[in-house]
């Protein structure tokens, strides 16, 4: 008798956890991660430092809590620097927010052949080079894992740069 009330027992345990696990393990899409814009925040020789400003887009149908985000830059495919967000956020349900990344580079490192690159692109294409942000999402949602993202585009330059008085 007292078997037969164990294994009962036993098995609601199971039939629950399974519930659980199964309710629990909400699939995300990725979000669409932009960049915003980059702003250098402090040189150093051997590393500076940029803050970097991220867009994001919820595709999904539920406020997406961000615990924190990891990131990579490259431009023209070299490897600039990496970097964390600088506090949590939620992004409505379909909707869109912007936030902050700190990027550490060491420019010490990268320049040589990131100035081949775009030297080679400028030369062959006469055009603007190519930038890649790529990471992780990490939500503050139980039993959800970091959800990987990456967008690419061109580095633009924004008109105000490009129409600055020359001095005489």
């Amino acid at each position: 008798m007292r078997a037969r009330g164990q294994r009962s027992a036993s098995r609601l345990v199971a039939v629950l956890g399974v519930a659980l696990l199964t309710g629990a393990c909400v699939h995300l899409q990725a979000p669409a991660v932009n960049l915003v814009a980059v702003e250098l925040a402090d040189v150093q020789l051997d590393e500076q430092h940029f803050n970097v400003r991220l867009h994001v887009d919820n595709p999904n149908d539920r406020p997406l809590p961000i615990k924190s985000v990891s990131c990579t830059l490259q431009v023209q495919g070299v490897e600039l620097g990496e970097g964390r967000s600088t506090a949590p956020f939620t992004v409505p349900a379909g909707g869109e927010t912007e936030f902050d990344a700190l990027v550490t580079t060491n420019v010490m490192k990268s320049v040589p052949s990131l100035l081949a690159k775009l030297l080679l692109t400028l030369q062959q294409q006469g055009d603007l080079p190519d930038y890649r942000v790529s990471g992780w999402v990490n939500p503050d949602i139980a039993l959800v894992p970091p959800i990987p993202f990456s967008h690419s585009g061109k580095i633009t330059i924004p008109p105000s740069v490009l129409n600055t008085p020359q001095p005489p």
